[in-house]
C-alpha cells in the first residue's frame, strides 16, 4: 500500500485543481494515470531524498561540534591564555565557519579569528547563558556581524546566522565559551546541492520550524533556510525577491527567506498541506494526484520529515518537493516510440487510401501505395524516434567511459526538459552520481590535505619527542647510577647504624644498672641521714631537758643561798649560841654560790650544745636537701636518657625507612627507565607511522589528482 494514501486531505484539497491548463485536472489526471506504475519508485525517491539530507545535516552538525570540542580542550589546557593561532588554524580547516571566537562567562570576546573583534559583547545573552551549561546551537537569527564578515563556503550570503556555543571547562568549572559562527546559507547548500536535483526545474528542499523552544516568537511553518526560488539565481520562473505571482496575490520576501516566509497556501492563508501534515504527524509522504498547493499555489508532491540538530532545543522540519507536472512529465520510450509508430502507420495508410479514393484507383494499388509510404516513413521513425534515443545513450556511454577511465568529473549529461523518458532519468541519475563522486573526491582531497598538514606537525612533534626522550633517557640513566650509589651508601650507613644501635643499647643497659645502684645507695644514705637527724633532734630535746633541770637547780641554789643568808642573820642574832649554826649557814651559802656558778656553767655548756646541735641539724638538712636535689637531677637525667633513647630509636627507624624508600625509589627509577625506553620505542614507532601516513596521504592525493574534479 502506498504511503500517499494515508495523507489527510480535505475534499476541497482533493479537487482544487482547475479543469484545464498545463497543471489542470485533465492534464494531471492523464499524466499520473500513464505513470501510475511509477508511484512506488517515486515514493522511494522522495523518501531517500529526505532521509539522506537529514543525515547530511546531522553529520555536518556533529562535525562542527567535534571541531569546537577539540578546540575547547586545547584552550582549557592553557586557560586563561586565549591565543588567536588555534582559532585561525581551525578556521582555515573548517571552512564553513566565518568566525571562531572565545568569550568569558559574561560574553565578552577574548580572542577571535577575525580582526578587531576582541572586547565585543554578545548579540544574545540568553543563548550564551545556555551555552555555558551545555553545547548550544542558536539560530537561525539575523546578525549584522555575519553580514559584515562576508561569506564562508557558500556563494550566497546574508545576515542569517547559526551560532555554535561550546562551554570551556577547567577542572569541572565553566570559565568561558568557544563559539563558531556559520552563515545560514551553508545549510541551504547542504540540502539543495543544485547539481544533484533530479527534478531540476522545480525541485526544492527547505527547512521550517516545527516546535520552537528557545525563541517561541517563531511561528511553526516559518522558513529556516534559503529557498531555491529566493532570487534570480534560479532562472526557471518567478523568484521570491521579485515576487511570485499567484491568483491570490504576490508572495514576496524583502531580505531573505529565513524568518520572513511562512509556508502558507495563498488561497487559504493557512499552512499548506505538506507542512501542516508533517508538523501534525512528524513525517508525511504524498506523490499521487492531485498533489497539494504549496506557498506558490502550484501543485507539488514530496516528503516531509521532522528532526532536531545536535545542540538545538528546537524541532525543525524539512520538505523535499517537486512540481507534480515535472515529476509526471515522464513518458517511457515504449510509449513514445509506439505513439510515433502508430502515427506513422496511420498517416501512411490513411494517405494511401485517401489518394486511392480520390484518384479512383483499385484497392490493390492503395495497399501498395500504403506500403511505399510506410517504407518512406521509416527514416522519419529512425530520425525522430530511434536516433535521439541512440544519441543520448551514446553520450551517456561516452561520459561514463570518460569518468571511469580518465577520471573526468567535470562532464555532465545534458538535461532534457521537454521529453522525459528513461534516457532522461538515466542522465539525471548519472549526473547525480558524478556530482556525488565529485563532492566526495573534493572532500577526500580536503581531508587528505588536512591529514597531510596534521601529519607534518605530528612528524615534527615526533622528532622533538624523540630528542626529548633521548635526553630523558640519558638523564634517567644518570639518575639510576646516582640512586644506585646512594643506595650503596645508605646500606652502609644502615649497617653502621645497626652497630651503633647495639653499642648504644649496651651503654644504655650499663648506665641503667649503675643508676639503679646509685639510686639504691642514695636511698640507704637518705635513711641513715634521716636517722641521724632524728637522733640529733632527740639530743637537742635532751639538752633542753637538762637545761630545764639546771635552771631548777640554779633556782634552788639561789633559794638556798637566800635561806643561808637568813640563817646567818638569825645566828648572828643568837650570838655565841648561834655561831656554829652561822658556820653551817655560811658553808651552805658558799655551797649555794658554787651550785649557782656550776648551774651557770652548765647553762652555758647546754646553750653551746644546743647551738651546735641546731647547726648540725641545719647542716644535715642542707645535705639532705642537696642529696634530694641530686636524686631529682639523677631521676631527670634518667628521664632525659629515656627520651634520648626514644629519639635515637626513632632515628634508627627513620634511617631504616630511608633505606627502604631508597630501595623502592631505585625500583621506581628502574621502572621509569623502562617506561622511557618504551616511550622512546613508541616515539620511534609513531615517527615511522607518521612517515607511512605521509606516504599513504601522498598516494591518496595522487589518486585523487587523477580525477579532474570541478573547483569548489
Amino acid at each position: 500500500m502506498l504511503k500517499s494514501h494515508s495523507m489527510d486531505l480535505s475534499a476541497g484539497e482533493r479537487s482544487w485543481l482547475p479543469l484545464a491548463g498545463r497543471t489542470g485536472k485533465i492534464a494531471m489526471r492523464w499524466a499520473t494515470l500513464v505513470n501510475r506504475h511509477r508511484y512506488a519508485a517515486i515514493e522511494q525517491t522522495f523518501d531517500s531524498f529526505a532521509r539522506t539530507r537529514v543525515r547530511i545535516l546531522n553529520d555536518w552538525a556533529e562535525q562542527q561540534w567535534g571541531c569546537l570540542e577539540s578546540l575547547s580542550r586545547e584552550l582549557a589546557a592553557g586557560w586563561p591564555r586565549t591565543p588567536r593561532a588555534p582559532l585561525q588554524h581551525l578556521r582555515r580547516r573548517a571552512t564553513d565557519f566565518s568566525e571562531l571566537f572565545v568569550t568569558d562567562c559574561e560574553g565578552r570576546v577574548l580572542a577571535s579569528s577575525a580582526d578587531g573583534r576582541e572586547g565585543a559583547l554578545p548579540a544574545c545573552g540568553r543563548a550564551l547563558a545556555a551555552g555555558l551549561k551545555a553545547p548550544f546551537l542558536h539560530g537561525p537569527y539575523s546578525d549584522p556581524v555575519t553580514l559584515a564578515l562576508g561569506p564562508s563556503s557558500s556563494r550566497f550570503h546574508d545576515a542569517m546566522t547559526l551560532m555554535f556555543i561550546q562551554p570551556v571547562r577547567v577542572d569541572g568549572r565553566t570559565v568561558g565559551t568557544v563559539c563558531g559562527r556559520v552563515p545560514n546559507d551553508v545549510l541551504g547548500d547542504l540540502i539543495q546541492r543544485e547539481a544533484g536535483h533530479i527534478f531540476h526545474e522545480s525541485g526544492d528542499n527547505y527547512l521550517f520550524m516545527v516546535k520552537p523552544e528557545f525563541d517561541r516568537g517563531i511561528r511553526p511553518g516559518t522558513a529556516l533556510s534559503r529557498s531555491r526560488f529566493e532570487d534570480n539565481a534560479f532562472t526557471h520562473g518567478d523568484n521570491l525577491k521579485d515576487g511570485v505571482r499567484t491568483d491570490y496575490g504576490t508572495v514576496r520576501v524583502q531580505a531573505h527567506t529565513e524568518l520572513e516566509l511562512v509556508f502558507n497556501d495563498p488561497a487559504t492563508g493557512e499552512l499548506h498541506p505538506g507542512v501542516r501534515e508533517t508538523i501534525r504527524k512528524g513525517e508525511n509522504l504524498f506523490v499521487t494526484y492531485p498533489g497539494y498547493p504549496d506557498y506558490r499555489h502550484i501543485p507539488v508532491i514530496g516528503k516531509g520529515v521532522t528532526f532536531r540538530l545536535p545542540g538545538s532545543p528546537d524541532t525543525w522540519g524539512m520538505m523535499c518537493e517537486a512540481d507534480l507536472e515535472e515529476v509526471y512529465r515522464y513518458r517511457s520510450l515504449g510509449y513514445r516510440l509506439q505513439k510515433l509508430y502508430l502515427l506513422l502507420v496511420s498517416a501512411s495508410w490513411g494517405s494511401a487510401f485517401a489518394l486511392s479514393a480520390l484518384a479512383g484507383l483499385p484497392g490493390l494499388f492503395a495497399w501498395a501505395l500504403g506500403l511505399v509510404l510506410l517504407a518512406a516513413g521509416m527514416p522519419i521513425l529512425q530520425r525522430a524516434g530511434c536516433q535521439p534515443v541512440s544519441d543520448r545513450l551514446r553520450e551517456a556511454t561516452r561520459v561514463l567511459r570518460s569518468t571511469a577511465e580518465g577520471g573526468n568529473l567535470t562532464q555532465r549529461l545534458p538535461r532534457e526538459s521537454v521529453r522525459i523518458d528513461e534516457t532522461t532519468v538515466l542522465a539525471q541519475w548519472t549526473n547525480s552520481l558524478i556530482d556525488n563522486l565529485d563532492q566526495t573526491l573534493r572532500q577526500i582531497g580536503r581531508t587528505s590535505g588536512e591529514i597531510s598538514e596534521t601529519n607534518r606537525g605530528l612528524q615534527a612533534r615526533s622528532e622533538h619527542a624523540g630528542r626529548v626522550s633521548d635526553d630523558m633517557q640519558r638523564a634517567v640513566e644518570d639518575m639510576v647510577s646516582a640512586v644506585r650509589q646512594q643506595t650503596v651508601e645508605i646500606d652502609q650507613a644502615s649497617a653502621s647504624t645497626r652497630a651503633m644501635r647495639d653499642v648504644v643499647q649496651q651503654v644504655s643497659d650499663s648506665a641503667q644498672a649503675q643508676f639503679a645502684q646509685i639510686s639504691e645507695r642514695s636511698r640507704g644514705i637518705r635513711g641513715s641521714v634521716l636517722h641521724s637527724t632524728d637522733t640529733i633532734r632527740q639530743l637537742e630535746r635532751r639538752t633542753l631537758d637538762i637545761g630545764s633541770i639546771a635552771t631548777l637547780i640554779k633556782e634552788i641554789a639561789e633559794q638556798t643561798n637566800l635561806l643561808a643568808l637568813n640563817a646567818a642573820i638569825e645566828a648572828a642574832r643568837a650570838g655565841e649560841a648561834g655561831r656554829g649554826f652561822a658556820v653551817v649557814a655560811d658553808e651552805v651559802r658558799k655551797l649555794a654560790e658554787r651550785t649557782r656558778g656550776a648551774t651557770a656553767d652548765i647553762g652555758r655548756m647546754i646553750e653551746g650544745v644546743q647551738s651546735q646541735a641546731e647547726q648540725a641539724v641545719r647542716t644535715v638538712e642542707s645535705g639532705m636537701a642537696d642529696m634530694e636535689d641530686g636524686l631529682k637531677l639523677a631521676i631527670e637525667a634518667a628521664s632525659d636518657r629515656q627520651e634520648i633513647e626514644q629519639v635515637v630509636e626513632r632515628l634508627f627507624v627513620t634511617i631504616g625507612q630511608i633505606a627502604s624508600t631508597t630501595h623502592a625509589y631505585g625500583d621506581r627509577i628502574g621502572s621509569i627507565s623502562e617506561a622511557v625506553d618504551a616511550m622512546r620505542d613508541a616515539t620511534v614507532a609513531s615517527a615511522r607511522s607518521a612517515e607511512l601516513t605521509g606516504l599513504a596521504t601522498a598516494q591518496l592525493e595522487k589518486t585523487v589528482g587523477q580525477f579532474n574534479a570541478k573547483a569548489a
